[in-house]
C-alpha cells in the first residue's frame, strides 16, 4: 500500500489570499493538491494563522472548502528565536486526506482516546530561526488490512537571509542539528505509556535553502558563466550545497552513526525573471532544488521510496511560470511516495 506524502514552500500565503484583489488561485493551489493525490502536505510559509486554508469568514473561499469535507487542517506559528528579523508571522502547517491518514491517538484506560494534535518540536529550540513543526499519522485503513505504522513528519524551514558567508554558516548550522540531533532524537522516541506500539516511519521535509550538490550542476553553472562573461554580464555565485558525503548522506555520530539521506535533487523554485520562453529545457524557469525530504536509510529498509518533484507550472499552468509565481507560489510541490508490504 502507498501513500505521498508532499512539502510545499507557499510564499506567504496569508488573508490578502482571500481578498477579491489578490492574484492567488485558492481554487488552483486545492487543485494541484487534489490531483496528485496526495495524503498529506507539510507546508511552509502560511502566514495569518492559515486563513487562506481555514478561513472562519464562510463567505470566503478558503483552500480547505476548495478541497472539501474529507480534508483536515492543522496550523502554528513558526518563529520562536528572538534573532529573528521576520515580522511576517510566518508560520507552518499539516494539510492531510482524512479518508487516508488520521493523527494517531491511544485510548487511555478510563480516560477515553487521546488524539496527538501536530505541534512545534521544542528541542534546541535557541540554535534555531524557525522550529520544525511535529506530526504523527497512521494509516485509517490499519483496521481493515492496511499496514500497522505510524508516519512522523517534521516541517522545517531553514534561515535564509541575505545568503551571504554568515548566513550560509548559519543554515549550515540549523541543518546540522535538524538531520544529526532533532531527527534522530525524533525517529527513537517510543513515548512511555503514551505510545501506539506501531513501528514508525520519521521524514524531516521542507524548504531547506540549500541543493544537493552534482557535478553537471557546476558544469553547467561554470559553461553559463563563461557565456555570461562574453556578454559583460556579472557571474552566477556558486550555491548553498548540502554538507553531505558523494550519496546526499549525513552521519548523526552521536546518535549509533545513523546515516540520514536526503533526497530531491531536482530544481524547484522559479527564476525572478521570466525571459526563457525560447528554452525548452525541463530545467526551464527554475532555479534551485531547495525543496528536499531526509529520512534513516535504516529505518526505511524494504520501503520503496520514489522522490519527485511535482511540475506544476506546466501541468497546472499552461507552462506559464509568470502566471503560476502570481497564482501559486515561487515554488513547486514535491512528494515522496512510500511503497509498505502488505501481509
Amino acid at each position: 500500500m502507498s501513500y505521498k506524502i508532499g512539502s510545499f514552500n507557499m510564499r506567504n500565503i496569508g488573508t490578502t489570499a482571500l481578498s477579491e484583489k489578490n492574484e492567488r488561485d485558492l481554487q488552483l493551489i486545492a487543485n494541484i493538491i487534489r490531483k496528485e493525490e496526495f495524503d498529506v502536505v507539510a507546508l511552509q510559509e502560511v502566514l495569518s494563522e492559515g486563513k487562506a486554508f481555514e478561513s472562519p469568514d464562510y463567505a470566503k473561499k478558503s483552500i480547505l472548502m476548495e478541497l472539501g469535507n474529507d480534508w483536515e487542517f492543522e496550523w502554528a506559528a513558526a518563529d520562536s528565536n528572538a534573532e529573528s528579523s521576520d515580522s511576517r508571522g510566518e508560520g507552518y502547517a499539516f494539510l492531510w486526506n482524512k479518508k487516508r491518514l488520521r493523527l494517531s491517538s491511544i485510548s487511555i484506560p478510563g480516560k477515553g482516546e487521546r488524539v496527538f494534535y501536530p505541534r512545534m518540536c521544542n528541542l534546541n529550540k535557541k540554535d534555531l530561526i524557525r522550529r520544525p513543526y511535529y506530526a504523527r499519522f497512521t494509516p485509517t485503513k490499519t483496521q481493515e488490512g492496511g499496514p500497522w505504522i505510524e508516519l512522523r513528519l517534521l516541517c522545517v524551514h531553514t534561515s535564509f537571509g541575505n545568503d551571504d558567508s554568515n548566513a550560509r554558516e548559519r543554515r549550515d548550522n540549523e541543518l546540522d542539528i535538524l538531520l544529526t540531533d532533532i531527527y534522530p532524537q525524533i525517529s527513537d522516541r517510543r513515548y512511555g505509556d503514551y505510545g501506539n506500539g506501531m513501528p514508525s516511519y520519521t521524514i524531516l521535509m521542507g524548504d531547506y535553502n540549500v541543493q544537493l550538490y552534482r557535478s553537471w550542476k557546476e558544469e553547467m553553472r561554470q559553461s553559463q558563466n563563461a557565456q555570461r562573461r562574453l556578454e559583460g554580464k556579472s557571474p552566477i555565485p556558486k550555491p548553498a550545497y548540502l554538507k553531505a558525503d558523494k550519496d546526499d548522506i549525513v552521519e548523526a555520530v552521536e546518535w549509533d552513526h545513523k546515516r540520514i539521506k536526503t533526497v530531491q535533487y531536482e530544481p524547484t523554485t522559479l527564476k525572478s525573471i521570466y525571459d526563457n520562453k525560447e528554452d525548452d529545457s525541463m530545467s526551464r524557469g527554475y532555479v534551485h532544488d531547495y525543496d528536499h525530504f531526509s529520512y534513516e536509510e535504516a529505518q526505511f529498509e524494504g520501503v520503496h521510496i520514489n522522490a519527485k518533484r511535482i511540475d506544476a507550472v506546466r501541468k497546472y499552468c499552461g507552462d506559464d511560470f509568470e502566471a503560476y509565481h502570481k497564482k501559486v507560489s515561487d515554488h513547486i510541490p514535491i512528494m515522496m511516495e512510500l511503497t509498505f508490504e502488505v501481509e
